[in-house]
């Protein structure tokens, strides 16, 4: 579908609205796209069902849990007066209807597509109203948690994975058609921080697929059967709240208490057969020193000698850029030796080389820069070449070529609140990995903490590429996945995941997040507890 502007129409309970609703709503007025022509605000007052345990249990969560972003903050909208309709809807247990002057009201606007930001369950004559249908946010994964309230039960239960679904709504509450979906890593420390994660994550959904349905890229997600067999969710009662209350209080206390006896540490491991050992158990370990992590393992041949570059970092410091060199003779690794270091968090050392020389895109995130060294003297002296992205914070770039052309993945953190392990994004480099990035046009390919980070260099297996990926849940780097990539040019992406690697072949793992290998040689790392004293 192209035409030239696209008519958005909004629903909201008021004048007022939440800042992430805000954030959308803007979004539309600031884009060439669209053409907001019309508000509709619900005057009928809601009632709040929600019990008095359950009210304390997430006022203590907000006060005691806080996040540096707030996306419930009220902001007044500012709107023409002759595009506002308020309306009272007929309200039927949990449903709403407008009445017939609103709908004259909507028929008048004609909108291509309803923004729903209030109102309950919404039924009658107004669904088929817009020529594209209503849009709808349901913090939830639609498949296995509908209700309420959002971001609250997965932490209750315990699920690794919190969704976010927008659905072109149908009269079946969270049942619509999935326009698309995103999943963050569940935030178990508390309901409030997981819910600003969600709720931040899926304003970015919002947007993007807005972006695609004007450029004419938008597809519904397909789902052949649309079966919902969990409970409907609601707000607890007050014994389900006393209950949750006190687990949550002593889940708490034993992860204090654990902090205290037991830190966590990044481990280097390979495999140095030259025969692609796949049994990890077997790899030989690269063991830092008590209170050092090593992490990020990128190995490189070069001039008949095995270069090992990695992220090093201690307690309550910044991350930098060092290497080891291996040892024939003794068949280990010698002291690695810092190469950069800078005032901001280094990590992930991507090395290559190209038009023979040597360069390094580390993780700059924090800088909200991508950063690219070029070797002076390699391995060990590094200077800055260029300033390849600003104003963004993308982390673990990983360029690569296929078919003569560069490629680049980077996934980007949208909100302080937010990790930067789910919305990865996918450059065309027209100018080389030196070069101008442009957005492909299926960016981003992924909003899923499932594989929205990458965890190595892409690679060639009996002529087929593989892209390894960070499995981001339950934990930050918890495993690693390997993508297929089936389809790849300028104008298309497609992969499929097809093995996994799980911090399971020894005792107190945790997480295992980057893979390399170099000619036959194997490197892995992974997070261990280990005791402070």
């Amino acid at each position: 579908m192209k035409q030239k502007t696209i008519k958005i129409l909004v629903l909201t309970d008021g004048i007022i609205v939440k800042k992430w609703v805000f954030d959308i709503i803007q979004y539309v007025i600031n884009s060439n796209h669209f053409e907001l022509n019309g508000l509709v605000i619900n005057t009928s007052k809601s009632v709040s069902n929600s019990s008095f345990f359950y009210r304390l249990l997430r006022l203590f969560d907000r006060k005691f849990f806080t996040s540096k972003t707030n996306p419930f903050q009220p902001v007044q909208l500012s709107f023409d007066e002759n595009l506002i309709h308020y309306t009272t809807p007929i309200q039927k247990q949990f449903s709403d209807w407008v009445d017939d002057e609103c709908l004259a009201f909507i028929k008048d606007k004609n909108p291509d597509i309803i923004l729903r930001f209030g109102f309950r369950i919404l039924r009658g004559p107004i669904l088929g109203l817009p020529k594209f249908g209503i849009w709808s946010l349901h913090h939830g994964d639609a498949k296995i948690n509908r209700g309420g309230p959002p971001a609250f039960w997965e932490v209750v239960n315990e699920e690794s994975i919190s969704g976010i679904t927008l659905q072109q709504i149908t009269e079946d509450l969270d049942g619509g058609k999935v326009l698309g979906s995103a999943f963050v890593k569940t935030d178990f420390t508390s309901f409030y921080r997981n819910q600003v994660i969600v709720f931040e994550t899926g304003t970015r959904l919002f947007q993007e697929k807005l972006r695609e349905f004007a450029e004419d890229n938008l597809s519904l997600e397909n789902t052949v059967f649309n079966f919902y067999s969990d409970r409907l969710y609601k707000n607890p009662s007050n014994a389900e709240s006393l209950i949750i209350f006190s687990k949550f209080f002593f889940k708490s206390i034993r992860r204090s208490l654990s902090s205290l006896i037991y830190q966590q540490q990044w481990v280097i491991s390979h495999s140095k057969t030259n025969n692609e050992e796949k049994s990890i158990y077997r790899y030989q370990q690269l063991k830092p020193p008590k209170g050092i992590s090593w992490a990020d393992p990128f190995p490189v041949l070069f001039e008949n000698k095995l270069w090992l570059f990695a992220e090093e970092i201690g307690s309550n410091q910044k991350g930098a850029i060092i290497c080891f060199e291996y040892n024939y003779d003794n068949k280990q690794f010698n002291k690695p030796k810092r190469i950069i270091e800078k005032p901001f968090h280094l990590s992930y050392p991507f090395v290559f080389f190209y038009e023979n020389e040597w360069f390094m895109i580390p993780e700059t995130g924090d800088s909200s820069k991508v950063i690219l060294f070029q070797s002076s003297h390699f391995p060990y002296q590094w200077e800055e070449h260029s300033v390849l992205v600003e104003n963004v914070k993308l982390y673990d770039v990983t360029p690569f070529e296929f078919k003569g052309i560069w490629y680049c993945f980077a996934s980007e953190r949208i909100a302080n609140s937010t990790a930067p392990n789910d919305l990865l994004h996918l450059y065309i480099l027209k100018d080389g990995p030196l070069g101008k990035w442009e957005k492909h046009p299926k960016s981003p390919v992924k909003i899923d903490a499932r594989g929205g980070r990458s965890a190595g260099r892409i690679f060639a297996k009996d002529n087929k590429i593989y892209r390894p990926a960070q499995l981001g849940a339950p934990k930050y780097g918890h495993g690693i996945q390997f993508y297929e990539i089936i389809t790849l040019d300028e104008y298309n992406y497609e992969e499929v995941v097809v093995d996994t690697i799980l911090p399971n072949w020894d005792a107190d793992l945790l997480a295992t997040h980057t893979y390399n290998e170099v000619e036959g040689w194997n490197f892995i790392d992974f997070q261990r507890r280990v005791r402070r004293f």
